[in-house]
């Protein structure tokens, strides 16, 4: 049964998926892809999160259609507790099974402190799931809002870590151990809280594998875009203006542990601030920094949108952060992540030819994948500023190396501009509307080196 077939059969009302790539000239083969499935690419770090409180059993294999659908290589679990004291539960390993049928690998929140939860866990699936994550925002403000008290204290945090990392290592040796999820960044800094300065100094680094965390930016609201730091609320008061320093000081505290963001995301809750377009601009400008950076698994939380009063009320920010609705169609968000999990993977590697643009106040990165063919240099860039759904697009003159793309459009949302290598030269520019899933060839473009 063809893909497209494959997800409306198991997943009632179906969801469309995109032809999968357009033929370009001016070579014959040469492919723009606005989709692939997750078992098409090799390696990748983008990832989604989904929990089996948000759609019903008999929803299961549908669910993993649009994941693999989308093209994401890993899954976060959260509240399957339920079903881990199980070996043998239906529901888990048929979700398992259709996950690695797809390549997706699975991570689990286990938001226990019970080290025989554990144990039981490890011992019926860690040979299923190796990546493991203990408690889920621990440092999230107590009553009142008191950063100074939070959920769990950086010392209890700590110590209960000790105690499941005992068994994970007992138990699951090679299974990797992540902590602490934390909520936002902002208790890197000194103020309100130093909830990681106080774990890390309790022994947290040496009982991780990995740092996880979740970076949502407070206020919520369009101002407060994917390239400023993570919060709670407020600005933070450290060594850092954007987002990016603030991973580069991250880094440092935690003496260069692999990072993983397991949660991100923007709510289009109804009256809110966010609109689904903006939605999808904002996921797409957080992931490209996040896999720019070099973190190891960038999750979108979530996948689904939740139902009312399951668990929370209508209008509740929690249940639209999903990027396919509850009736199974898919918002702005999904197609403009397909689109970009099409085109960047583990074979994209960050390069750094010269690049000006006519215009200030670009952000951009550039990545060359020698894995297509022709090898493909990838320019992604956009305007860092609060999203709106009538930004006007500009046309603007880029040079990259020695390539002029002379009227490349340019907004709010992220646009990937390809060059193609082609007998020893780059060139052949084609402009992706990620967003739109629309492909301009129509580039008019200009090489300065005259030896070519």
């Amino acid at each position: 049964m063809a893909p497209v077939a494959l997800l409306a059969a198991l997943w009632p009302c179906g969801l469309a998926v995109q032809a999968d790539f357009a033929a370009i000239d001016p070579r014959p083969g040469m492919e723009i892809r606005f989709a692939r499935r997750s078992s098409e690419v090799s390696s990748s770090p983008f990832a989604t999160l989904t929990s089996f409180e948000v759609h019903g059993a008999d929803e299961d294999a549908g669910v993993i259609q649009a994941m693999a659908a989308l093209g994401v290589k890993h899954v976060v679990m959260h509240n399957i507790h339920g079903s881990l004291s199980d070996a043998h539960d239906p529901r888990l390993n048929a979700w398992l099974d259709g996950c690695a049928r797809e390549g997706i690998d699975v991570r689990c929140i286990l938001a226990s402190p019970d080290p025989e939860l554990w144990r039981v866990a490890l011992t019926n699936y860690g040979d299923r799931i190796h990546h493991w994550c203990y408690l889920n925002e621990p440092n999230a403000p107590g009553a009142d809002n008191d950063h100074s008290r939070p959920v769990v204290r950086p010392e209890q945090y700590v110590e209960g870590l000790r105690q499941i990392r005992a068994v994970l290592k007992e138990v699951r040796p090679d299974a990797w151990l992540w902590g602490p999820e934390e909520a936002m960044l902002q208790h890197m800094e000194e103020s309100p809280w130093p909830w990681l300065r106080l774990a890390i100094e309790a022994g947290l680094l040496t009982q991780i594998d990995g740092f996880s965390f979740h970076p949502y930016r407070q206020g919520y609201s369009p101002e407060n875009t994917p390239e400023k730091p993570s919060t709670f609320e407020g600005r933070p008061t450290g060594r850092y203006a954007t987002y990016e320093g603030q991973i580069g000081t991250l880094r440092e505290m935690t003496r260069h542990k692999p990072l993983a963001v397991h949660e991100v995301g923007w709510s289009t809750t109804p009256n809110g601030p966010i609109s689904e377009l903006t939605q999808a601009k904002f996921a797409l400008r957080q992931q490209i920094q996040d896999f720019a950076l070099g973190i190891d698994c960038c999750v979108w939380f979530m996948l689904r949108e939740r139902h009312v009063d399951a668990p929370f009320a209508a209008g509740h920010l929690e249940n639209h952060f999903g990027i396919v609705r509850t009736d199974n169609s898919p918002k702005p968000a999904y197609r403009a992540l397909q689109s970009l999990y099409a085109q960047l993977d583990d074979g994209c590697t960050r390069a750094y030819p010269p690049v000006t643009f006519d215009r200030e106040g670009l952000k951009w990165y550039v990545f060359d994948d020698f894995t297509e063919t022709p090898p493909a240099r990838k320019v992604l860039y956009w305007l860092p500023i609060a999203a709106r759904d009538d930004c006007p697009v500009e046309r603007v003159r880029v040079r990259v190396g020695d390539v002029d793309v002379l009227a490349a459009p340019v907004s709010d949302a992220p646009r990937l501009l390809r060059l193609h290598r082609v007998d020893g030269a780059w060139g052949w520019p084609v402009v992706l509307d990620l967003v739109a899933q629309e492909a301009d060839r129509a580039v008019e473009w200009e090489r300065t080196d005259e030896e070519h």
